[in-house]
């Protein structure tokens, strides 16, 4: 198939996106809390936020590899962020990203526990039990009622997880190339990706790859659109900032 990746340029750039995460995660963020004293769960906030623009600066130099010349056509050919496309009728408008609506709700159904699922990641669990979990939700402390600083700081972290660095390497520049490895089957074997990258969240990867593949990359690839899978990934974003204004107020 004519300008498809090869399986090994998929996985180099699965790699080239991962495994800067798990280094920055449980390398350098362990040593900078030793070296200065600092909150290790801040540090790993703007460790991750480094990894998450690694993953954009990743994307522009694969776009200038491929002999693209970077522009906003580009962003929404290449990239598909465009109008969505009725897998049935053809018509294409905006209008069709109302069936982001059925996905978000699997995703909250897949998030809140609302929906019981297999404990699919306790097969991994002994294997990074005695690693460090950060969990935004420790920052309730008094310490940083009135810091106004982490809101700019999550809307960064926003930008680059949503749009700019996940989103835009994962169905931006791999799920439109993955046709030619995977077939029909391109959305699936991304979500296993997108689950495999999350080095820096290991409790996560097996239901990150089982599940949120579906939900972010299937309706990605049914509709032609990477708007599709920005608005119903965006949506954890939203939740977050309510929790990080919980913590400033």
């Amino acid at each position: 198939m004519k300008d498809q990746y090869s399986l090994q340029k998929i996985l180099l750039i699965w790699a080239a996106s991962a495994l800067p995460m798990g280094i920055l995660a449980f390398v350098i963020t362990p040593k900078l809390a030793v070296l200065t004293n600092w909150d290790p769960l801040m540090i790993y906030w703007i460790a991750i936020n480094v990894g998450l623009i690694w993953q954009f600066v990743l994307s522009l130099l694969i776009l200038k590899n491929e002999g693209h010349t970077l522009c906003l056509q580009l962003i929404k050919t290449r990239l598909n962020y465009k109008k969505p496309v009725h897998p049935i009728t053809g018509k294409s408008g905006y209008w069709l990203l109302w069936w982001t609506v059925p996905f978000i709700l699997i995703s909250i159904f897949l998030q809140t526990g609302l929906f019981t699922l297999p404990d699919v990641d306790s097969t991994l669990r002994p294997l990074y039990k005695d690693l460090i979990t950060y969990d935004l939700s420790t920052l309730n402390t008094p310490n940083y009622k009135g810091a106004w600083w982490l809101l700019g700081l999550y809307l960064l972290t926003c930008m680059f997880n949503y749009l700019l660095g996940e989103e835009m390497i994962y169905r931006g520049i791999l799920l439109p190339k993955m046709q030619g490895v995977f077939g029909k089957w391109d959305w699936f074997f991304n979500g296993i990706l997108f689950g495999l990258y999350h080095l820096h969240k290991p409790q996560v990867i097996v239901s990150t790859a089982l599940y949120f593949g579906f939900v972010f990359a299937f309706p990605s690839k049914l509709f032609q659109s990477n708007w599709m899978a920005v608005i119903i990934h965006g949506l954890e974003g939203i939740l977050g900032i309510v929790l990080v204004l919980g913590i400033i107020l």
